[in-house]
């Protein structure tokens, strides 16, 4: 299983894309792949963020980690 790339700098968290490293937010979020990378990896977006919501459903004692 992938795992979202966090950085940390100065005490600012943000989430890395997988593929090309560009931040994807600031702050720590479970996005693995920007916007761009996620159409060349043929992801569709709205199908990745359903996957995404049904695996923190599914795994809700993992939020606050």
């Amino acid at each position: 299983m992938i795992k979202p790339i966090h950085k940390f700098n100065n005490g600012n968290g943000a989430t890395l894309c997988n593929t090309c490293s560009v931040i994807i937010s600031v702050g720590l979020t479970d996005d693995l792949y920007c916007q761009k990378c996620a159409v060349k990896e043929n992801w569709d977006i709205k199908e990745f963020y359903k996957q995404m919501d049904k695996e923190v459903h599914q795994n809700r004692g993992n939020l606050n980690k």
